[in-house]
């Protein structure tokens, strides 16, 4: 079982992109497996109240910077954080703004132990210490000097997530934001960073590998386009916004509830549409 150990500025062990910082902690609480900060680190960061594509985007960018050798850094806050360390898997360093034996949010004590043991913790609070209103953006600070890029996934105009952004500027780390829905509260924040802040938009998880490590990435395998109805097609072409529920589709779509019944669980069964609760739809 991992201890938690005790690094001090200037010790071999503290990572060197701390010193980038005014104000680098004078000690970090370590847990898990140090090498991780000898590879190169990407952070991911994104608001807590995300919706279901930023989820799915952030876990997506996660996976494939780990898959391309880097470690995923993030705060392990609820929604974007948590998913990027699920994608990133072992392959992830989560800085917290509370002590190592704390665990917070309670949903991820799970994830909290898993990366206690598989990827690292860090915190520059003793174990047991609670965590307070200032405590977290401190956090920030940390998770955006460690990244030599930042991605923010989704964010709105108010949120945390700029505060990491702005410090990651501040460092001249590259930043980059993922494009959303201009009429979604969540991605005001991203669109934003975008257009008037100089971040770099994410158009791809292909697109983002080469732009971190100048090497192309092969793609994911997709169904070719000769093997897609016209009936699919149109479902596809409804499906392209947003997750849709059945009735709003049959209503879209003109087809008869059997009809469209068969056609969605064909489209799910070959990996074209991913069914939801509640007996929504989304295009994959």
């Amino acid at each position: 079982m991992n201890e938690i150990k005790l690094i001090h500025l200037g010790d071999q062990d503290y990572p060197q992109a701390l010193l980038d910082l005014k104000d680098p902690p004078k000690q970090l609480y370590v847990k898990g497996n140090l090498d991780l900060l000898k590879r190169p680190l990407v952070s991911i960061v994104g608001t807590r109240d995300c919706t279901r594509y930023g989820l799915t985007v952030a876990k997506d960018l996660a996976a494939s910077c780990a898959e391309a050798g880097f470690a995923v850094v993030s705060g392990l806050a609820e929604g974007i954080d948590t998913a990027a360390h699920q994608g990133a898997k072992e392959n992830t360093i989560a800085v917290l703004g509370n002590g190592i034996d704390v665990y917070y949010p309670v949903m991820n004590h799970d994830l909290q132990e898993f990366i206690g043991t598989h990827g690292l913790l860090i915190s520059e609070y003793p174990p047991d210490f609670r965590g307070g209103k200032t405590t977290f953006p401190q956090r920030n600070r940390i998770v955006a000097a460690l990244g030599q890029a930042v991605i923010a996934v989704e964010a709105d105009l108010h949120s945390g997530t700029l505060i990491t952004i702005r410090k990651a500027q501040e460092l001249n780390r590259d930043v980059y934001a993922v494009p959303g829905n201009i009429n979604c509260y969540a991605s005001q924040g991203t669109n934003d960073l975008i257009a008037n802040h100089g971040a770099q938009m994410i158009t791809s998880t292909d697109d983002l590998v080469k732009s971190l490590t100048g090497r192309g990435k092969k793609s994911k395998k997709i169904v070719p386009a000769k093997q897609i109805t016209l009936e699919q097609q149109n479902i596809l072409n409804i499906l392209k916004t947003d997750e849709m529920h059945f009735d709003d589709i049959v209503l879209e779509s003109g087809l008869a509830v059997p009809q469209l019944s068969t056609l969605l669980t064909n489209m799910e069964m070959i990996g074209l549409i991913e069914k939801l609760p509640g007996n929504y739809f989304v295009a994959k």
